[in-house]
């Protein structure tokens, strides 16, 4: 393995961050993080949480940026202040960064307050309110002992947390049946990943989130952009690689604990995946 050079893949270790200014509070519903970073080292920035991630570019500057959601917007790409990445609950984003440094406000946003409604991918969206809120957000947060500072934080939030209900708080009508909601979304997500070594079924997944196997299947598709058959296949694949990357299990016990029915199954999908075999990839991480 070479130097990392493309997007975070979940499986190679994450570059270190230079993060010089940081500051976190949980305001009403909302976390809410102001920071600042360094940037002169190519830098991961990696999400896949059970709450929506929103973050408001402020300033700095960045000379290149490649980001890939598993479902949404992916490429080269470059903000500038005022932008906003929207980042669905249970959908993997990850970005490579490099630059001077980038100034920046991410909220966490729960599933909750948007009345469970799915969150649709962006990035470089724009929402003058949403911007203001944060800029705003910036300021106050970094002043923890004025009392007043923390009151009009507190203020600043309440008034965001209206404007994001409103206008991101509700479900978009799809032809042909329901889109799965947050919720829905983290469900099948964690039944998939904490049973990586279960036998899953259409019929099991489906009945999770109340749906037949046929709307399932197309809702599914809609969501995380592939079909179950791919999602569970790539969940197991993923958590395989990690394991002979960081661990020392013998490769047939990383087979069947990531659900592969024998070994040679397992070393035909990994190479596939990865172009190298199993016990290649091991080799490589030593």
């Amino acid at each position: 393995m070479t130097e990392a050079a493309t997007v975070w893949d979940g499986i190679r270790p994450r570059s270190g961050r230079d993060v010089v200014v940081r500051h976190q509070e949980r305001i009403g519903q909302l976390g809410v993080l102001a920071a600042t970073e360094n940037l002169d080292a190519p830098t991961d920035w990696a999400f896949e949480e059970d709450h929506h991630v929103i973050v408001v570019h402020l300033g700095g500057r960045l000379d290149r940026m490649e980001c890939e959601f598993a479902v949404g917007p992916s490429g080269p790409v470059l903000p500038s202040r005022g932008d906003v990445w929207m980042i669905p609950a249970a959908c993997r984003y990850a970005a490579l960064a490099q630059g001077e440094r980038a100034e920046f406000v991410e909220l966490s946003v729960p599933t909750a307050l948007l009345a469970d409604a799915p969150l649709t991918a962006r990035v470089r969206h724009r929402d003058d309110v949403l911007f203001g809120a944060a800029a705003r957000l910036f300021e106050l947060i970094r002043d923890t002992d004025d009392d007043l500072a923390r009151m009009a934080a507190h203020e600043v939030g309440d008034a965001l947390e209206r404007h994001l209900r409103q206008m991101y708080g509700h479900r978009e009508r799809t032809p042909g049946g329901r889109t799965l909601s947050a919720s829905d979304r983290n469900r099948l997500v964690e039944a998939i990943r904490s049973q990586l070594d279960a036998e899953h079924s259409l019929g099991g997944l489906a009945l999770l989130v109340g749906l037949d196997v046929r709307r399932f299947t197309g809702a599914f598709q809609q969501a995380f952009g592939q079909s179950p058959w791919q999602y569970v296949m790539r969940a197991r694949l993923d958590e395989a690689a990690r394991r002979l990357w960081y661990g020392a299990e013998p490769v047939t016990e990383v087979a069947l604990a990531t659900g592969f029915a024998s070994p040679s199954h397992f070393a035909t999908a990994f190479a596939r995946r990865f172009g190298v075999s199993p016990t290649r990839y091991r080799a490589a991480a030593r």
